[in-house]
């Protein structure tokens, strides 16, 4: 590569750091959060302040322990955090919603949270007690996923705040009569 070419390379590459933010937001806005953080919190000290002030949207469902550790010490403004989505995908994400509880309390950390997708959780639909914990996280949470699980499970739990509720794999539909304020 001659001197000159390069030298064009270099200036059209940095140039991309002279957009205003606006223009990132936008980008962001198409991108899924844990794409964000993946491609720009390393990049410098404006993307990664952008980064954690505009993303809001975390599918961690097919991404590794390394990758999810990442995000979350990167994303220092986990509370505006808006969706969220755990899976123990035994061949992708074994234990990761376990490990996230580990680490963290929803309710403390994810305060605005209106969207949870809890899935592959055959391991721990028998423990009740993470499972309130989870969907107790936040006075916010309107939509709720889970699968696979029965909901007499959930019959408990104090769902009332829900717009929307996704149970998927639940032959028992007794429990609905309980839950006729969801309908």
């Amino acid at each position: 590569m001659s001197k000159s070419t390069r030298s064009k390379l270099i200036k059209s590459s940095t140039s991309l750091e002279y957009l205003p933010n606006e223009i990132f937001i936008s980008i962001f806005s198409y991108l899924s959060g844990v794409d964000t953080v993946l491609a720009f919190s390393n990049l410098n000290s404006r993307f990664y302040s952008l980064s954690n002030q505009y993303c809001y949207f975390f599918d961690f469902k097919s991404i590794s322990k390394t990758k999810l550790d990442f995000i979350l010490t990167q994303q220092r403004n986990k509370q505006f955090w808006k969706s969220l989505q755990l899976s123990n995908n035994e061949d992708e994400t074994p234990g990761q919603i376990e490990y996230f509880c580990q680490l963290y309390s929803l309710s403390n950390i994810c305060p605005q949270l209106e969207s949870l997708s809890l899935l592959n959780i055959e391991q721990i639909h028998n423990n009740e007690e993470l499972l309130t914990q989870l969907l107790l996280s936040s006075s916010n949470l309107q939509s709720l996923t889970i699968e696979p699980i029965c909901a007499t499970v959930l019959s408990n739990i104090n769902l009332s705040q829900l717009k929307r509720l996704v149970i998927h794999s639940c032959k028992n539909i007794g429990w609905m009569k309980v839950r006729s304020s969801l309908l």
